[in-house]
């Protein structure tokens, strides 16, 4: 009988139709918008290519390590980022911590995608309007990269007789294009500005395309991750290939991998390589958990932690190069130097990357090319975010799964994360949006520290290696990698680096009210948002200690013992010193009252219990 209910789970439940599914799928979730906006500029910044070993370091030291405990801690479970917490139940709040994570990262995550959208398609234009500065949008202030700051340039259909423009105050056409075209950027967050209605429809496009991606669960998403995951590499290759024939590549790549030992030899460059590493392998969200837990049991979690993090950290290398040579051929083209445009995040993406795209020939089939791959690596990630979130409540839950409520629940879910996502598509969403992205790795760092404590220190490192023995067979080559590496790594090496990077962010933290464009309310909106986010683990973990008798104990331990009183049975004159032992160990009754004694004790608790009005839950949450 237990058979047929397990088979019948199974089936409910899902799994992967052939193990390449879920690889893929680890592939185009690990590498998404931070590998292409983010770890060039760290690996230029940091020492160019001498930042290749922190990150590599800190890639065998904490990121292998944590992605195998989080896939093989679902793998072994079958089970998700709530209910895997059977492991601890004191624990289970990290799990609705983790969603509540993921959830908020997939919310803002849609935008940006939508933004990218919103380029695609006016890459189709026969002008690429971030190309000039004729436009109805554009001040002033715009300059072509390839126009001096201080010639004279006319811009049609507006005055700008007596406008001094200098190095501070020009913008370029693709800087005026995304702030003020593309989002209608207002002067702060105080100002939301309205709706964008384009960018509203786009990101209610894209939850769209999530449903009906996600409709059938992992069967239907692995059919699609194919497609989603595998493609950027061939557009990336293109672009490569492309840029690399140009004119200045090679002092793009130069600048790329200038090799600068003094810079990794400040911590500051560990601490980004170590955070890079944690956050681009998409650990401390739960996903890989909930992802893993659809794999067959014996699949070899070993294997996939060592060839899934190599492609990640590969591509994020990779995919410099494609970026680097395109920004030396527009350095070279407009004589401006590589390291006034060579920057991070939406500045990289949005700005500066599109204007070396439009110096290339045909520039409309790159600037397709190039959003379209950025758009299918923001979906390669979307989809297994909104799967882990569906899928850990649903094994909470499982009168969800039913053939009723599936499809509706899954409804409500993409269009709760839409509704929730319209702050962000206002004029002023991207300050929020800007918020939510840079407070979000502080419940990610104490996800990851709390889940190698729980496991591997609580549950016990003895336990979990025949958990994985168990799973992964006895066989010499696993005990080998497994006791040598995974195992001390995850005891000593994996906690101490969480623990470092906690320190040093928080004794390097500077408030984001110290700029300009956020108020002080800004900075207390990100802390309250880390507090909503972290306090299901302490509610949970305190409300069940006390429903499974933990008060009780509490404050049966702040009681004073039956030896607490004067030494001397001369001096214990009031009754309730009369019926306990003195400190010197001397009986202040004779043995016939032994049984009052116990009797007063009783007594006591009782009393006790009674203030308190506690009751014993003795039931499992």
């Amino acid at each position: 009988m237990s058979e047929r209910s397990s088979v019948s789970e199974t089936e409910v439940r899902g799994q992967w139709r052939r193990h390449l599914e879920f690889v893929v799928m680890c592939v185009g979730y690990a590498v998404g918008l931070g590998n292409v906006w983010r770890f060039p500029h760290l690996c230029y910044s940091n020492g160019g290519g001498a930042f290749l070993i922190p990150y590599f370091t800190c890639l065998v030291a904490l990121g292998m390590p944590i992605f195998f405990l989080e896939i093989a801690f679902g793998q072994f479970s079958s089970a998700s980022a709530i209910a895997i917490w059977q492991i601890n139940p004191l624990f289970k709040g990290l799990g609705y911590t983790m969603v509540f994570t993921v959830s908020t990262l997939a919310i803002y995550y849609n935008v940006v995608i939508a933004v990218s959208i919103y380029f695609m398609f006016a890459s189709m234009q026969s002008t690429l309007p971030w190309s000039t500065c004729n436009n109805e949008w554009n001040t002033c202030y715009c300059r072509p990269v390839d126009v001096a700051t201080n010639a004279v340039y006319n811009i049609s259909g507006m005055n700008c007789t007596g406008v001094v423009v200098d190095e501070e105050s020009r913008t370029s056409p693709s800087h005026e294009y995304y702030y003020d075209k593309v989002l209608e950027i207002t002067s702060g967050i105080e100002d939301s500005g309205g709706l964008k209605w384009d960018l509203t429809l786009l990101n209610f496009l894209i939850w769209t395309l999530i449903f009906f991606t996600l409709n059938q669960g992992v069967r239907s998403m692995g059919r699609v991750t194919y497609f989603s995951a595998l493609l950027p590499y061939v557009l990336m290759t293109v672009l490569l290939v492309k840029s690399a024939t140009l004119p200045g590549a090679a002092k793009g790549v130069e600048y790329y991998m200038s090799f600068d030992i003094q810079k990794i030899l400040n911590a500051q460059a560990w601490r980004r390589a170590a955070s890079q590493i944690l956050f681009s392998l998409s650990c401390c969200l739960g996903s890989l958990t909930g992802m893993s837990s659809y794999n067959q049991f014996h699949d070899n979690t070993i294997r996939d932690s060592f060839v899934i993090p190599l492609i990640n950290c590969g591509t994020s290398f990779y995919v410099g190069f494609a970026i680097f040579t395109t920004l030396g051929y527009m350095g070279e083209t407009t004589g401006r130097g590589i390291e006034t445009v060579a920057t991070s995040g939406p500045g990289l993406v949005f700005v500066a990357y599109p204007v070396a795209l439009s110096k290339l020939p045909l520039p409309q089939m790159w600037s397709f090319f190039f959003f379209l791959m950025m758009v299918l690596l923001g979906l390669g990630s979307q989809f297994p975010n909104v799967e882990s979130i569906i899928t850990a409540v649903q094994d909470e839950f499982p009168w969800l799964r039913k053939q009723r409520y599936n499809k509706v629940f899954r409804l409500c879910i993409c269009l709760s994360g839409f509704l929730l996502g319209l702050p962000q598509t206002t004029r002023g969403g991207m300050y929020l949006l800007d918020v939510c992205d840079t407070f979000i790795e502080f419940p990610m760092l104490f996800i990851g520290l709390l889940e190698v404590v729980a496991i591997v220190w609580i549950y016990g490192v003895g336990r979990f290696s025949e958990d994985m023995m168990l799973m992964l067979g006895f066989s010499k080559y696993n005990k080998i990698i497994y006791n040598t590496y995974f195992k001390w790594g995850l005891i000593v090496v994996t906690p101490l680096l969480i623990t470092w990077i906690i320190l040093y962010n928080a004794i390097e933290y500077k408030p984001i009210s110290a700029e300009d464009e956020f108020p002080e309310w800004a900075e207390a909106l990100g802390w309250l948002l880390v507090t909503f986010i972290m306090m299901w683990t302490v509610l949970w973990y305190i409300i069940t200690f006390c429903q499974q008798g933990g008060f009780k104990l509490l404050v049966e331990l702040n009681q004073p013992t039956s030896k607490w009183g004067p030494a001397d049975p001369e001096n214990r004159m009031i009754p309730r010193y009369q019926y306990q032992t003195p400190m010197t160990g001397q009986a202040s009754v004779s043995d016939g009252t032994a049984s009052q004694q116990q009797d007063q004790v009783l007594v006591a608790e009782n009393h006790f219990t009674s203030i308190f009005n506690f009751q014993t839950n003795t039931s499992m949450v």
